[in-house]
């Protein structure tokens, strides 16, 4: 999985919960330029970041990984036309 693959699911995951990347760094405790970068792709998260940022969002870490599941998870995003 490359680093934008997991950023973008970090940044669905975030949108889905109505979190701006300020708010998921105060309540995650990862930096907001962290998240920034992370979901722009500039950053690989550590397995503590993805930890914490999981915790957040009430998701688990292999989340940011396997993709959306059944349980209500978010899908990607169809561009509207």
């Amino acid at each position: 999985m490359t680093p934008d693959a997991v950023g973008n699911a970090l940044q669905r995951w975030r949108e889905d919960r109505g979190l701006s990347q300020r708010a998921l760094a105060d309540k995650s405790g990862v930096g907001y330029a962290s998240i920034a970068r992370i979901e722009t792709g500039h950053q690989d998260p550590t397995v503590g970041m993805l930890a914490r940022l999981a915790g957040a969002l009430g998701i688990e870490v292999m989340d940011f990984f396997t993709g959306p599941k059944a349980k209500g998870r978010p899908a990607k995003r169809r561009a509207r036309g």
